[in-house]
């Protein structure tokens, strides 16, 4: 709205503050992204609620059991992350049943980079191990989704992890 030009210039600069505070409280205006920092735990594994099985073949009619039982990602300013998981992992025999195996828990860290909604995860080379590949990922609002290749022996599969913001974690 213009001012009429008879208004004293005091009210003309209380409404150009009044329709900035405005604007600040609504967004409008401000490309403010939001921030993505923060904590991100594991809900889904392809499609399926955690904890969650994955059956990879193996040789003559053996396969490898992994259920992840939980996975968090830790998004932290500099563009670094740490990725962590708690899971168990066996091979069952042709014919066998699954047995109770201890639970497991590894961890990843590196790099993220941020573009338009989509999140490369690039994890640090580890000692003594192959460099893992990047993790291609998305987020949209509260939750991230990526996709990566789960490898055993000469197995692999790409698998799909779903992750919500949750503030309750580190």
């Amino acid at each position: 709205m213009i001012p009429p030009k008879n208004a004293p210039p005091r009210l003309t600069n209380l409404r150009k503050f009044a329709a900035l505070g405005l604007a600040a409280l609504s967004g409008v205006g401000f490309a403010s992204p939001r921030p993505i920092e923060g904590s991100y735990v594991a809900n889904t594994l392809d499609g399926r609620p955690l904890p969650a099985d994955l059956r990879l073949p193996a040789v003559d009619g053996d396969f490898r059991l992994f259920r992840l039982e939980q996975g968090v990602l830790r998004l932290s300013d500099g563009g670094r992350f740490t990725l962590y998981f708690r899971y168990y992992h066996q091979l069952v025999r042709r014919g066998a049943r699954p047995t109770t195996t201890p639970v497991l828990s590894d961890s990843e860290s590196g790099t993220y980079k941020l573009e338009m909604g989509r999140m490369i995860l690039t994890p640090s080379k580890k000692k003594g191990e192959k460099t893992r590949p990047s993790i291609p990922a998305t987020i949209a609002g509260q939750e991230i989704t990526a996709s990566y290749v789960l490898q055993s022996g000469g197995t692999q599969r790409r698998v799909t992890l779903t992750l919500k913001r949750d503030a309750r974690f580190w």
